[in-house]
């Protein structure tokens, strides 16, 4: 155990091994000096399930550069517990689990990021997996080996502060077939398989780790880093199941499989919602087809609905008036146009009516004509042609003051 009552012990534990937990892991302050960095506590949160605790705290200007960490060089600050002796069994199991508690004044520091909790390659000098605090104010889960995006929100910004939290993480260590499952307060938050580490020599440091120090200062030139406090219980790592996760008993085999269907569908939106840092966060899963399904079936429904519109719509003709030009520009509704019907009609009774008179007076001046070369048989020829198209005559002469015959017909 650490003890804050004996100055300058904390750099005596980084050349010395030191035992932290029950799980038989060791571990010694990492790159970190300062004697009020780690020291041990009675609970201040009243809220652990134990009566001690580790206080981590981190200032400013706390940074120890020892090859092939260069962290005052790299805007790197630490207050850190870390293995003493890295995994030299790749691909076998590895488990890992610690208790954090964030107080209600824990203040963030982006563009600096802060790190509780990183899976560190010592073969390869850098962090392979951590637990970070960015932008959101968030607590994620991400790679760090390779360019790849590989995220996980593990406790959003809401729920961060005021409360213990309980971190399991189950790891193969493995350059092709690794996998890691991390379970934040008996929520499983992680199910990754894959590559998970470069050189795949691993131990877990813990504490208060802030990265991007130099961004902080060049976005805030007048600002000081805040002092940060975390609690942990104490780390504890094994190379064999612990029965940390308990999984129920489930009594029908198709109660199992609903709940490995479950499993399976939240893990896959929990990816591909929360995975993200900086930008890279991504899309919930199938939102984008039921959006086009849904605008698909809005887009039918407006059709049917556009169709029945148009069959109930009647559209009537505009007639042309049969008096003058006049009422062009006034026959625009449905009640004119029956008033124009009905004018139409009137004009063609009125047109039947003279028609017939005429024809009958054309009758009359036929036979009038007949009788009169009846009665004159010495009368000449030419004179009989000369009358008889005299009456040819009339009858073009008023057909063609005919009204022109009306454009609607009713009976059509």
């Amino acid at each position: 155990m650490i003890s804050r009552k004996v100055p300058g012990l904390l750099l005596l534990l980084n050349l010395c091994v030191y035992p932290l937990s029950s799980g038989g892991a060791e571990f010694a302050p990492f790159l970190t000096e300062a004697n009020w960095a780690v020291t041990e506590i009675n609970d201040p949160t009243g809220l652990a399930p134990a009566a001690v605790v580790q206080r981590f705290e981190l200032r400013p200007g706390d940074c120890v550069s020892k090859p092939p960490f260069n962290d005052c060089q790299q805007g790197v600050e630490r207050a850190e517990l870390g293995q003493t002796a890295a995994s030299e069994a790749p691909s076998e199991v590895s488990w890992y689990r610690w208790k954090i508690f964030f107080p209600q004044d824990y203040e963030s520091a982006y563009p600096a990021r802060n790190r509780h909790g990183q899976f560190i390659d010592r073969g390869a000098g850098n962090s392979a997996w951590v637990f970070e605090i960015g932008s959101t104010g968030a607590l994620w889960f991400g790679s760090q080996f390779d360019d790849e995006s590989r995220y996980f929100s593990v406790i959003n910004e809401r729920d961060l502060r005021g409360q213990w939290h309980e971190i399991i993480v189950e790891a193969v260590w493995s350059r092709s077939k690794g996998k890691v499952n991390v379970w934040v307060n008996e929520e499983q938050r992680v199910r990754y398989q894959g590559t998970t580490c470069d050189r795949c020599r691993i131990a877990l440091a813990y504490g208060i780790a802030r990265n991007g120090v130099n961004q902080f200062k060049k976005r805030y030139p007048e600002k000081t880093l805040p002092v940060q406090i975390a609690y942990y219980l104490p780390a504890e790592s094994h190379a064999e199941d612990p029965g940390w996760v308990v999984v129920p008993a489930l009594v029908e085999s198709g109660q199992a499989a609903d709940a490995a269907q479950g499993s399976q569908k939240e893990v896959s939106e929990l990816e591909s919602s929360e995975e993200a840092v900086g930008g890279d966060e991504a899309q919930p899963v199938g939102e984008s087809a039921a959006s086009e399904e849904n605008e698909n079936d809005s887009s039918a429904a407006n059709v049917k609905e556009e169709e029945k519109a148009l069959d109930s719509v009647r559209i009537v003709p505009v007639a042309e008036p049969k008096t003058g030009t006049e009422l062009d520009s006034a026959l625009d509704t449905t009640e004119e146009s029956e008033s124009i019907k009905t004018l139409s009609d009137d004009g063609e009774q009125a047109q039947a009516v003279e028609t017939e008179v005429e024809a009958e007076a054309e009758a009359e001046a036929v036979e009038e004509a007949i009788g009169s070369e009846a009665e004159l048989p010495n009368a000449s020829g030419s004179e009989t042609e000369a009358a008889a198209a005299e009456v040819a005559d009339v009858a073009p002469s008023d057909a063609s003051n005919k009204p022109p015959q009306s454009d609607i017909d009713d009976r059509r």
